[in-house]
């Protein structure tokens, strides 16, 4: 019974199924893979690659001494298995399900070293990188298969590759010790279905996700007009007509000449999505009305997108994707990587936004009266934030409500910031810049990690520090918020932290700051991420179109980057942080949202790419005062942070947790996630989440909402999907 727990909670810790794919526009290559260059070989085509127990198996076929395959990480690595054949290539290569899923390998098809086709499968050690352990046997009626997958344990389906016989799908048993295949007659005496292809079938796929591995879904492939894409019952062997390819296809360009080899090539439907993938024309994604009705047309990744993100390769010889949709590897004609493909580290589009935590820091400190909370930050997977008017601080983990540390320290110093130090001390230290509410407290204060043993150390110009970042592990970059005729210059300071000592950086001059062109003050200044040689902030207390800029942190010259517009505001408003993660800069503003903008360069603007309205941060947030004092956001644009009163809220995939009720598991989300439907799966290395039948039932219990679920004997794993 403690397994269990122990188990689910690991997994429910950051478990909230998406499957929608990545839109066109935002795919990144997160890697390449080539076992033909880590085994010295020649390169040859990549074909068929599959995602499995979150390794990628990258295959390439060609002659002998060329044909090889890998195993990789998902996202790059060190191959942990390099197989090179000594006698013919393979068509597809993923391991055994079950109980066999780390023991073997299944080999599809290919050809011999005279060329002629070698109508076996082969089973291999999981982890022999030689080939001197193996296993072959006939394929059933000595057809030759070249993509096949698990319909499930035990049983595989797959192609025909011989000459006439292209149109045919087989069903077959497969046992691993000792080694056998045979017929599986469910569907019929001869264990095969002639299905309603004119071409051929490239490969055939088990659908993911509920419902859909019911079906193996597949298209006609040599098809130029339109080809049709199906799916089969695996349970009766009945084919669905799905659809088709919006458009037609190039009839096989490969390497410039005409080739037998193209078409439409992979079909993959993934929890509610299905993905159409040709040789020559890209990847278009449909949504999935139900496993057997194919709906709209939702994204195209053109041939030429893909080219561009992964620098282009004549043909893409195979397809496979992550089941919630996050990652996608194509292969690759005669070149010799497979490319991974994901999410390029762009801001959330304001539809996109979601709350994860909540982090009600006048609450965990005992304020009687919620007060302002002040530029808050990200720092080592941690939300510091900061309280003024009633003082505190806590440090959060990133995406949960409960502190890790919450320091009370009403009634004696106010900090207008806390941070971690950087470097060797970035876990024995923090730093909190000055107390503004007393402007004779010109001092930076050090603490313990633990938030004792506070040491003062005054400013180096005798000013009040308010808002600063960490240029490098020994020196910072701060704005002034007393005396007031300091409000527009940007100071410099290299910093000690035993004995903790505070030095005028004079890097750009004798002085040790940089005068700026604001015409109000300088509410934050924060150093970038892809463009940390440059230091970032805006005019704050100007509602009139305030500029905002780009600092040289070697030269302290500065740069006009653009305005935000008309604002609306008083008191402490307007521009209030700046900052520049993952190539895109986030102007945030007290009562006018967060505009975020995509950049050229360091000190170049490009256009504007989202916009979260203050009336959207309210909606999600649930916010009910009218200003957000700080922003900040990690490198990936996947999580953000903002300050309110009282409240500090982190945007990004919302949490689940779990507990122990009684004899039951209860599970719990914070409210503000809706539509969630229960999944369960009995392994998290070969994941097959579906809904629990029946759905618990969903309560709101304050501010989350919880479902009870049984406690069983075995293992299991829970998640929400939307």
């Amino acid at each position: 019974m403690k397994k269990t727990l122990i188990l689910a909670a690991c997994c429910l810790a950051a478990t909230f199924a998406y499957a929608s794919p990545i839109p066109s526009g935002k795919l990144k290559l997160i890697t390449q893979v080539n076992p033909s260059a880590d085994l010295s070989l020649q390169p040859g085509s990549m074909f068929n690659p599959r995602y499995a127990d979150g390794d990628i198996y990258a295959n390439q076929i060609g002659a002998i001494g060329v044909a090889c395959f890998g195993r990789y990480p998902s996202g790059g690595g060190t191959a942990t298995l390099l197989v090179n054949p000594p006698s013919h290539e393979f068509r597809m290569v993923i391991p055994f399900r079950g109980a066999y899923a780390n023991t073997y390998l299944l080999c599809s098809g290919g050809t011999d070293w005279g060329g002629n086709n070698y109508n076996t499968f082969t089973r291999l050690d999981y982890n022999h990188n030689e080939y001197s352990s193996y296993a072959e046997v006939q394929f059933v009626d000595d057809q030759l298969v070249e993509g096949f997958d698990w319909a499930d344990d035990e049983n595989i389906i797959c192609t025909d590759y011989l000459g006439g016989n292209r149109n045919r799908l087989y069903l077959a048993k497969v046992t691993a010790d000792p080694f056998e295949i045979t017929p599986n007659t469910r569907w019929n005496a001869n264990a095969y279905v002639t299905t309603s292809i004119t071409g051929r079938i490239r490969n055939v796929r088990t659908g993911m996700g509920e419902g859909y591995s019911d079906y193996a879904y597949y298209g006609d492939n040599q098809v130029a007009a339109s080809p049709k894409v199906f799916a089969l019952n695996l349970e009766t062997g009945l084919e669905t007509e799905l659809g088709s390819w919006s458009g037609d296809l190039k009839a096989g360009t490969a390497g410039g000449a005409a080739t037998g080899s193209w078409g439409l090539w992979t079909v993959v439907a993934c929890d509610g999505y299905i993905y159409l993938q040709s040789s020559d024309d890209g990847i278009q994604v449909f949504k999935m009305n139900s496993p057997t009705s194919m709906g709209d047309l939702v994204t195209w990744y053109t041939k030429e997108e893909l080219d561009e993100v992964t620098g282009g390769t004549p043909a893409h010889y195979g397809f496979d994707v992550t089941p919630d949709g996050k990652r996608m590897i194509l292969g690759s004609y005669a070149m010799g990587p497979i490319f991974e493909l994901g999410w390029k580290d762009a801001p959330y589009e304001a539809e996109e936004l979601q709350l994860r935590a909540a982090m009600e820091m006048s609450q965990d400190l005992g304020t009687a009266i919620p007060t302002t909370l002040f530029n808050p930050r990200f720092f080592d997977g941690y939300a510091f934030v900061n309280q003024i008017n009633t003082f505190g601080f806590g440090i959060y983990p990133s995406g949960s409500a409960t502190p890790k540390l919450v320091v009370d320290n009403a009634g004696i110093i106010e900090h207008r910031m806390i941070t971690p130090f950087r470097g060797a001390y970035r876990s024995t230290y923090l730093l909190g810049s000055s107390q503004a509410a007393a402007p004779g407290n010109n001092y930076f204060s050090r603490y313990d990690f633990d938030g004792g043993n506070r040491v003062d150390v005054s400013t180096p110009s005798g000013n009040v520090a308010a808002g600063f970042d960490w240029v490098d592990d020994d020196t910072i970059i701060y704005v002034a918020y007393n005396p007031s005729g300091d409000r527009k210059n940007l100071y410099l300071v290299d910093v000690v932290a035993e004995p903790f000592q505070l030095t005028a950086n004079t890097t750009w001059n004798a002085n040790g700051y940089a005068p700026t062109s604001v015409s109000g003050r300088i509410r934050n200044v924060r150093v970038g991420d892809v463009y940390n040689g440059y230091a970032y902030y805006g005019d704050a207390g100007v509602n009139d179109h305030p500029n905002f800029y780009a600092l040289d942190l070697a030269t302290g010259q500065e740069t006009l980057l653009g305005n935000a517009g008309t604002l609306t505001g008083g008191g402490s408003f307007g521009i209030w942080t700046v900052l520049e993660r993952g190539g895109f800069l986030y102007v945030q503003t007290t009562d006018n949202g967060i505009q975020v903008y995509s950049m050229v360069d360091a000190t170049t603007l490009g256009s504007l790419f989202a916009t979260y309205s203050h009336d959207l941060l309210k909606t999600i947030t649930g916010y009910t005062r009218e200003q957000f004092w700080g922003l900040d956001v990690t490198p990936d644009g996947r999580r953000l942070l903002l300050a309110g009163t009282g409240t500090a809220y982190e945007f990004g995939p919302p949490n689940i947790f779990i507990s122990l009720s009684g004899s039951d598991l209860e599970l719990s989300w914070y409210k503000f996630v809706t539509g969630g439907i229960v999944q369960a799966s009995d392994s998290i290395i070969a994941p097959d989440f579906k809904d629990l039948d029946p759905q618990p039932y969903i309560f709101e219990d304050g501010n989350v909402n919880k479902a009870v679920v049984p406690l069983g004997a075995e293992s299991k794993f829970y998640r929400l999907r939307k």
